[in-house]
């Protein structure tokens, strides 16, 4: 399957090989910058998940189906103790841009793993993991701790007494997610990024994108391909109100490779930024390698056996998915949806839109019970 690639050697605009459509039917050519999106809602990102913004992974898969749901090898959950870039990632990514928010350098203590099925597990190598209750498994520890190697927990070996903890009531985090199933897709998109393949398919423009107040919902059209970021940043912006959801067609997998993905310095939040897959099949959904991720989560709900996975990746992001596959990280938690607008939780949380998906996804946790 081809590739749609971005890819720019500098934030200077090269050539726009796409438009930008708003919902009116207004095509918008992109010059230096995408245009300010206009959103069509003031409220705030339609995620209300204050119970999954707990965890900065969340692995919602069977092992009985996918093998093991949550696995980390090396380095830091909760933490990001490097200089930015870290060894490994000097020299393989572009500096990033003037504009882009400061990447938190510390140890945060917002690591900690939820294992929402019944028959999820994890596998832990040489990590350290910094938070409040460390690895919370739905079902039996004793079938969801595969492995430990290694690893400790704020400082000391993670064990069944620090760390370590089964048969935990998750159903909140459960529905929440059940919620975004339903409310996500269904929600009318603000703007769609159409890529023109009539030359060689390559999107090499400035990858900024400037939101205004309230939530823009941005689809991808990618022609049946996959999405590549590569060599370059892609910066989104806008003010502490802005909110976005970028939603990558059931066609493609999003693929970033020594890239960055970060938001600006003008006021927009770390939890506001969301990229959004439900596509149907067991694939690696979102594979990124060699990356600074900066205030930018990513939510794969198919329910399906869909992946992310992380190789060498510094900051800080939030990620939900069946599958999730870490090497060589250093993550801080960048959840989304984390903070409502005031007045707002009646509406993004969970309403009747809601209790489809709530019933689907409890149903398949039950019946691997």
């Amino acid at each position: 399957m081809s590739k749609l690639l971005l890819k720019s050697d500098a934030l200077a605009s090269v050539r726009v090989p796409f438009t930008l459509r708003s919902k009116p039917g207004l095509v918008i050519a992109a010059a230096c910058a995408l245009a300010w999106l206009v959103p069509s809602s003031a409220a705030a990102l339609p995620v209300f998940a204050p119970n999954t913004a707990e965890y900065i992974l969340v692995g919602t898969g069977p092992q009985s189906v996918i093998g093991t749901s949550t696995a980390v090898s090396n380095f830091e959950l909760g933490a990001n103790t490097s200089v930015v870039p870290m060894s490994g990632l000097a020299g393989s990514v572009p500096a990033l841009p003037a504009n882009a928010q400061t990447v938190f350098v510390g140890i945060g203590g917002n690591g900690d793993i939820a294992n929402t099925h019944l028959d999820g597990n994890f596998d832990l190598s040489d990590v350290d993991v910094w938070g409040d209750t460390g690895i919370d498994c739905s079902g039996p520890l004793s079938s969801c701790n595969t492995g430990v190697s290694n690893t400790n927990f704020n400082g000391a070996p993670m064990t069944t007494s620090n760390g370590l903890n089964g048969d935990v009531d998750l159903s909140a985090v459960q529905a929440e997610l059940s919620s975004a199933m339903s409310t996500i897709p269904s929600a009318v998109g603000d703007h769609s990024l159409f890529l023109d393949f009539s030359d060689d398919g390559i999107w090499d423009t400035n990858h900024t994108i400037n939101l205004l107040s309230g939530t823009t919902i941005i689809d991808f059209s990618t022609g049946g391909n996959d999405l590549l970021l590569s060599n370059t940043n892609l910066l989104i912006d806008g003010p502490a109100d802005a909110f976005a959801i970028f939603r990558i067609p059931d066609e493609a997998n999003f693929l970033v490779s020594q890239a960055n993905i970060v938001v600006g310095n003008s006021g927009i939040g770390l939890h506001n930024v969301l990229f959004y897959t439900d596509k149907p099949d067991n694939n690696q959904h979102i594979n990124v390698n060699d990356a600074i991720i900066n205030g930018v989560a990513f939510w794969d709900l198919n329910m399906d056996g869909g992946e992310i996975t992380f190789n060498n990746v510094q900051g800080c992001t939030q990620l939900v998915a069946d599958k999730i596959n870490l090497n060589d990280v250093r993550l801080n938690n960048c959840a989304a949806g984390a903070v409502p607008e005031p007045g707002t939780a009646s509406l993004l949380g969970l309403g009747l839109a809601g209790l489809a998906a709530a019933t689907r996804l409890r149903g398949r946790i039950a019946s691997s019970a």
